[in-house]
């Protein structure tokens, strides 16, 4: 499978997904997920304060909750519909917030820019030749020294795969089930703290990264040059 069409799997599997997705993520409500995530939020919160934040792979608006509480404003993006018709059932604020549809590999059509950005558990499932693609696509639509901020998983196996392969690229690829039988590829690479600030290199400055051993996530911080 192209690149392509390893996004194009993906982007099918999270749309169909969407009824169960919270289910998946253990969510109940923002005030569990804040006493869950709290050493991450911790981290997170000093860096969106005061800031316009664009929000990549929102998905249901778990963590768009966290950042609405403390950010100026936030505008939470997701390929998928079906994903964004239940993160705007939810509460957010005081911050102004808004949902759109866009493409992360292509995010010209969204007309203005920001002084923040921030993904949860994407950066993993972006194939490893599209990184360069995504993060022109992303820091294009940020301002000079704006903030980004990634979350994504340290490695782990219980991923509720039933088969996993590695590709040509080196990209980790498990075929998961939904609980209506439908069954897809999804890309869950882990990438270590030297991939990473190699990727970054050229385009970030002020690297900093994290990792939280109980959460099992790391966290990179940086500026756009």
């Amino acid at each position: 499978m192209t690149s392509r069409d390893l996004i194009e799997e993906m982007n099918a599997y999270y749309a169909h997904r969407a009824p169960w997705h919270d289910e998946y993520l253990s969510y109940v409500d923002d005030r569990q997920m804040e006493e869950l995530l709290g050493p991450l939020i911790k981290r997170v919160e000093p860096m969106v304060r005061r800031r316009s934040v664009l929000e990549i792979a929102c998905g249901t608006g778990n963590w768009t909750q966290v950042l609405s509480k403390r950010a100026d404003s936030v505008l939470g993006v997701d390929v998928n519909e079906s994903m964004l018709e239940i993160a705007r059932t939810k509460t957010y604020g005081p911050g102004p917030v808004q949902f759109d549809t866009a493409d992360a590999y292509n995010l010209n059509t969204i007309d203005r820019t920001f002084t923040a950005a921030f993904a949860s558990d994407w950066w993993s499932h972006v194939p490893r030749p599209m990184l360069p693609r995504f993060l022109e696509s992303l820091h294009g639509r940020l301002e000079p020294g704006a903030v980004v901020i990634f979350i994504d998983m340290l490695p782990q196996d219980d991923l509720g795969q039933i088969d996993t392969r590695f590709d040509d690229e080196g990209n980790r690829i498990d075929r998961r089930r939904l609980p209506d039988g439908q069954e897809y590829w999804v890309v869950k690479n882990f990438p270590t703290e030297s991939e990473i600030r190699t990727v970054l290199s050229n385009r970030a400055a002020n690297i900093e990264y994290y990792e939280d051993d109980p959460l099992k996530r790391w966290l990179v911080t940086y500026e756009v040059v």
